[in-house]
């Protein structure tokens, strides 16, 4: 187990060294981020500027600081869905199967550490792009609390999209399965506005999701900050990326099971 956890901090580390070497693509990821931003703190804007009558009233400031927040998090995310979809059809899977490392917990590592490094660049750049268009952001004591829970919901979208690669062991293709959760991510995770504007019974719904924990409590610390909200959330991420982890194990092994028993996918 020590040597495990040794072998997959590399991974860490290599995943991260991979990040930075590829700085030309950090760096259109940030200016994406920074275009991204630009619209949709636009529409936002007029959408608080103009409220409709009957509508929900919307928090002081608008909603920019936590779409700004909930698009950090998911522009950080890894591809590690498709990197098991390719490894399992391709047959590239088999090599790992003969090494003394354990594949499941090396490719996570390894995108990991990548997700962190683009977790870091676009949390610098969010920084600036709010200095640079003059808007007020959250308080300074609280940008390490979003940092906690800024790693916490990237781990759990990693499992989420490692749960769609894993099942290219029954699907083949697993673009239907990872669609699913993409959309679920939206809607229930809370992207483009807080699932406390959605209907008592679907926020009461979404919040005990990992859809949730993905996304949208980062978000609502970055709202709207708070010491017992900071606590609900780390706990909700934490018990996520437990049960996330569990599931990969089990998918994992079943799918190999498979494998072993029938030569192939």
């Amino acid at each position: 187990m020590r040597r495990d956890l040794t072998a997959a901090a590399v991974a860490l580390r290599v995943g991260a060294g991979q990040a930075m070497a590829g700085w030309t693509v950090l760096a259109g990821r940030c200016l994406f981020y920074v275009l991204i931003m630009t619209v949709l703190s636009a529409l936002w804007d007029k959408v608080a500027a103009e409220p409709a009558r009957g509508a929900i009233a919307l928090p002081a400031g608008g909603l920019v600081l936590y779409v700004l927040a909930t698009e950090w998090i998911t522009l950080s995310l890894p591809a590690v869905h498709m990197r098991f979809e390719d490894d399992i059809r391709s047959g590239g899977l088999e090599p790992h199967l003969l090494r003394p490392k354990f594949y499941l917990l090396q490719s996570l590592a390894q995108s990991l550490g990548g997700t962190l490094v683009r977790l870091a660049a676009l949390g610098v750049t969010a920084v600036v792009w709010l200095a640079v268009t003059g808007r007020q952001g959250p308080p300074a004591a609280t940008y390490p609390y979003l940092f906690v829970l800024g790693v916490l919901a990237v781990t759990v979208g990693m499992l989420l999209y490692a749960v769609a690669g894993l099942c290219a062991f029954w699907t083949r293709r697993i673009l239907p399965v990872q669609l699913v959760i993409q959309k679920l991510m939206f809607l229930l995770g809370g992207l483009f506005a807080p699932i406390t504007l959605y209907p008592d019974w679907l926020r009461k719904l979404a919040e005990a999701t990992p859809f949730a924990a993905h996304l949208y409590w980062a978000g609502v610390q970055a709202l709207a900050p708070s010491g017992a909200m900071f606590l609900t959330a780390a706990a909700w991420q934490v018990l996520w990326i437990v049960l996330l982890s569990l599931l990969c194990l089990a998918l994992w092994r079943a799918g190999l099971a498979k494998v072993l028993r029938e030569g192939g996918v």
